[in-house]
């Protein structure tokens, strides 16, 4: 009777099999005591001093560019619902599948009878938008911009600087400056004030091709956007006599304002019953989370910026593993003979891992110093509120920490193939 044997691996097979890594906590707290402990990596790094420098410039590069790209983001979705946050009420009533205001859609002026017969509702308060040429002698050409209307009597926002001059709009053709705007519209920010005489400025065309004088009368404060270079805010009479008494039936919004005790989840429920899809009921948070809905996923900013997050974190980690993979290469034998005595894979990620955790902490330092400057410089000329937050450093963090441990795995695999019988060839 004939006896068949077990099949034997070969060795190459088994020892493969016995490097490959077995998950187990003290296993992993050896192998980040041991390599702690021998700072192999960092050392090896001080030796290869050109592969070195030029890991250390790409990966600042690729740091920089997502400290810009996070900068932007934040930059364009928060100056985009400044207005937003400055509506007063607790209710807002926008056109039906409301998006964004930038697509200028208006809401039926009759639909405030709607609305305020809910006994809930104490007041509304209308708000019109609209984009208009301006121009004054400080200028040397005419140049758009975003136009505001409030009723005095009902303001629909409440923004620094509108109290204290809304008396003023009350006058015909009497309007307030954003000061917070682009430097494109000469030194009108600071030739109006308390104490200073109106400043006279040219807006759109009348009937007869003439430019219609308006008057600038104070400052508030509110700010620009991706699209709008500045503002002016006037009064509902204003507006009805520079563009036509037409646009009073056409406000952007209207704001709602609550009694006392009214729960607005129910108000809104039962107003948007009564609109039947003429309008739409929703609250201050969901008026700001459309809003920055839009700009991310129906403008090309959102996927710009996220392109170039993710263009930035890969940049980073080729040139963290062009460093590792020089290293590796060039300390091959050493790496045989520790893996010869009993080294296991853990242990040769953490040393890789020193390598990565060696240039990416001096980039990040040097990528943040820098990309504040960057920061002061793009919210010089563009007033877009662009700072350096907490948010922009933990998610810059992270993309380090990735960058680091997925080059450190495709690094290690080099490892793979080494096989201490090579320091006898």
């Amino acid at each position: 009777m004939a006896v068949t044997l077990p099949a034997v691996p070969s060795s190459r097979r088994r020892q493969w099999f016995q490097w490959w890594p077995q998950f187990s906590l003290a296993r992993l707290k050896a192998a980040a005591r041991t390599a702690t402990a021998m700072p192999l990596g960092a050392q090896q790094l001080k030796r290869q001093r050109t592969s070195t420098l030029l890991s250390l410039a790409g990966v600042t590069a690729s740091l920089l560019v997502i400290f810009a790209q996070l900068g932007i983001e934040r930059a364009v979705y928060d100056s985009a619902i400044r207005l937003h946050r400055s509506v007063v009420g607790d209710l807002v009533l926008v056109p039906y599948g409301f998006k964004s205001l930038q697509l200028h859609g208006e809401v039926p002026a009759a639909m405030t009878d709607v609305v305020s017969a809910n006994s809930s509702v104490a007041t509304t308060m209308p708000f019109w938008f609209g984009v208009m040429s301006m121009t004054h002698a400080g200028m040397a050409t005419p140049r758009r911009i975003a136009w505001y209307a409030i009723d005095v009597e009902r303001p629909a926002i409440d923004v620094p600087g509108l109290r204290e001059n809304l008396y003023r709009l009350r006058e015909a053709r009497r309007m307030l400056y954003d000061r917070d705007s682009r430097p494109y519209f000469g030194n009108l920010a600071e030739s109006v004030g308390p104490g200073k005489p109106e400043f006279q400025v040219l807006g759109p065309p009348d009937n007869r091709g003439l430019l219609r004088q308006l008057f600038v009368v104070g400052n508030f404060a509110l700010g620009p956007n991706v699209l709008n270079d500045g503002a002016i805010l006037m009064s509902e009479d204003t507006m009805a006599e520079v563009f036509g008494a037409w646009w009073s039936d056409r406000p952007a919004f209207i704001g709602i304002k609550l009694v006392k005790g009214a729960d607005p989840d129910v108000v809104r429920e039962d107003i948007n019953k009564a609109l039947a899809g003429r309008g739409e009921v929703i609250t201050i948070r969901d008026f700001e989370k459309r809003e920055r809905t839009y700009w991310s996923r129906e403008t090309p900013v959102g996927y710009i910026t996220d392109l170039g997050f993710v263009m930035g974190v890969m940049i980073g980690m080729v040139f963290i593993y062009y460093a590792q993979y020089q290293i590796i290469r060039f300390y091959l034998p050493e790496y045989a003979i520790l893996k010869s005595l009993g080294y296991d894979w853990w242990f040769f990620l953490f040393m890789i891992g020193q390598i990565g955790a060696a240039i990416i902490t001096p980039a990040f330092l040097v990528a943040f110093t820098l990309g504040r400057f960057v920061y002061g410089a793009t919210e010089a000329a563009m007033h877009l509120g662009m700072t350096m937050g907490l948010r922009e450093m933990v998610v810059a963090l992270v993309a380090c920490v990735i960058m680091t441990v997925v080059s450190s795995l495709f690094a290690i695999r080099r490892l793979w193939k080494v096989d201490p019988i090579m320091l006898f060839e």
